[in-house]
């Protein structure tokens, strides 16, 4: 129950996360978006600058001047632009020097003293680095543009202007469109990626850390693969991005996450620990009373249905707070335990007086059967030729070996089968007692069983065959006053039941030529068939009875 219970919060949960990783991946890539629209700016910032330089020096290259008219033509296009190129210059064909602009506190003039490398036709744009004090540590655009000059017919030169793209904090901090790189509450930070690969901050006195190499040549694969001219890659810290400018140099501009993005991440994580802690409680509840409405109920009644299957005694302990349909289930419970009960009482009583019944009935057979074996014995004595008298107490010792057997019956706790070492050691005892040799001491008995159990209609043919090969052993075995043993065992194996009778006396002859056989040994091997076991005997020695037989498989454990 508590596990379909967790289940069923799985949806609810996995929506909230859902949500809550998207806002999350919206936050790291905001971060992301801000470098790309830095690197946006900051190529519109730049694209302005040069299209403005390599504007005005085409134009006064076309013009046909005189080198003097075309100084002051470059003097007149840095003051119109606001005093933003740190160096223009006329250069002859050789790259020489002819004449230079340099603004007041300005020093990148030795960036000029780059030649080109060889004749060019048309305007370049170079991105070049210069290493130096104070402004001159940066990275600059070199613009080169070929001109004609009146002073010397057919002569030809450069006009080379500089603008620098690294800027110092104060120049970032007023000059528009950088405004981004001196807001403290939304930083940003860029490095120029020149094409040997060293990089350059866009602000040359910020003392901005570095970015890791491996994460710039990752971004560097990635925007060679892409087709775009930007690309970006969100952290947990911020964002990067990396993407080409006007001249030609690529730019790499990281950004921090800021204070409200970070409140943001701070509320989506108290979002989802609240999501996670009421959906947690709301399993705890449900799961609560789950078990007050529906699983103790279903507990009690179970312990009441076991308890009525040991004891017979059912408490359902139906209550109105339990759903409706655990009351009807408990109370059709209780209908059918009550009726179960009753018919297991009528049962039990049907039982008991059957089982009564039986007794009298073995008791009366055994009583009938002793009244008989008496009337039997009553007549012997009247009879005095002996081999009848003889005959008629052998039926005697047979009917009394019945009644023993109903007497065993009657005794024992079960009516349906005979614990054999009791029964064999009654019979075996009656049977010397009526033949007068209990207390004579002449014979002696030994008998020897296993205790198991044997179904009534085996016992008969077994006990009869027992009472007829003794009862001959008594009689003959043992003449002229002679002592001896007659010895009875009983032993199962499995299912195979071995009966072994016999005796120390002087043994008989079992010669069918000598004559027809006595009816005691007949009735042995009728006995015998009827419980389709192998019989053999001897008279070497001593008389000796063997018989194995089957045991009854509902007797067989």
């Amino acid at each position: 129950m508590r596990v379909l219970i967790c289940l069923s919060g799985i949806p609810v949960l996995s929506i909230g996360a859902v949500l809550a990783l998207r806002n999350y991946q919206e936050v790291r890539v905001g971060s992301a978006q801000r470098a790309v629209a830095a690197i946006m700016r900051l190529d519109q910032q730049f694209r302005h600058d040069t299209d403005r330089l390599r504007s005005a020096l085409e134009t006064i290259g076309n013009m046909d001047l005189t080198n003097d008219q075309i100084v002051h033509a470059l003097r007149l296009a840095e003051t119109i632009s606001g005093q933003r190129y740190c160096f223009l210059a006329v250069l002859n064909e050789r790259g020489q020097k002819l004449d230079s602009v340099l603004p007041s506190g300005r020093s990148c003039a030795e960036v000029g003293t780059l030649t080109p490398p060889a004749r060019i036709n048309a305007t370049v744009m170079e991105a070049v680095q210069k290493s130096g004090g104070g402004e001159d540590n940066g990275a600059f655009l070199r613009i080169t543009v070929p001109a004609a000059f009146l002073a010397e017919p057919e002569a030809h030169g450069y006009l080379v202007g500089i603008l620098q793209i690294s800027r110092t904090r104060a120049y970032l901090g007023g000059a528009s469109g950088w405004e981004a790189f001196s807001d403290d509450t939304n930083p940003v930070q860029a490095w120029l990626l020149m094409h040997d690969g060293e990089l350059f901050p866009v602000c040359t006195n910020c003392n901005w850390e570095p970015p890791p190499p491996e994460l710039v040549s990752r971004l560097k694969e990635k925007l060679e693969k892409s087709d775009r001219s930007v690309v970006s890659l969100p952290s947990m810290q911020g964002g990067y991005a990396l993407g080409g400018i006007a001249g030609g140099a690529d730019i790499f501009v990281s950004t921090q996450r800021t204070p409200m993005e970070a409140d943001a991440l701070r509320a989506m994580v108290f979002q989802i620990a609240a999501l996670l802690f009421l959906l947690a409680a709301g399993l705890v509840g449900v799961t609560l009373a789950a078990n007050i409405v529906l699983v103790w109920p279903l507990r009690r009644l179970t312990h009441s249905v076991r308890k009525w299957q040991m004891e017979g005694v059912f408490d359902g302990r139906v209550t109105r707070s339990m759903p409706l349909e655990l009351q009807r289930l408990g109370q059709a419970f209780t209908r059918a335990t009550q009726r179960l009960s009753r018919h297991e009482a009528r049962l039990q009583k049907a039982m008991a007086h059957q089982e009564l019944l039986m007794k009298e009935i073995h008791h009366r057979v055994k009583n009938n059967l002793q009244i008989v074996a008496s009337l039997l014995n009553l007549q012997a004595n009247q009879i005095a030729h002996p081999e009848v008298k003889a005959e008629f107490a052998l039926a005697r010792d047979r009917i009394r070996a019945l009644a023993t057997l109903h007497r065993t019956l009657y005794a024992e706790d079960t009516l349906t089968s005979l614990n054999m070492a009791v029964f064999l050691k009654d019979l075996c005892e009656q049977t010397f007692h009526v033949a007068g040799e209990a207390d004579a001491g002449r014979i002696q008995l030994q008998v020897e069983s296993d205790s198991f159990w044997m179904d009534p209609d085996q016992a008969v043919p077994l006990a009869l065959i027992v009472t007829e090969v003794v009862t001959n052993s008594i009689k003959y075995a043992f003449p002229d006053g002679r002592e001896g043993v007659i010895h009875v065992r009983l032993t199962k194996n499995g299912s195979l039941v071995t009966l072994s009778v016999g005796d120390n006396g002087i043994g008989c002859t079992f010669d069918p030529a000598s004559g027809t056989p006595g009816i005691g040994l007949k009735l042995i091997h009728g006995f015998a068939r009827q419980l389709k076991a192998s019989l053999s005997y001897s008279g070497k020695e001593g008389v000796l009875f063997t018989l194995v037989m089957h045991l009854d498989k509902a007797q067989n454990p």
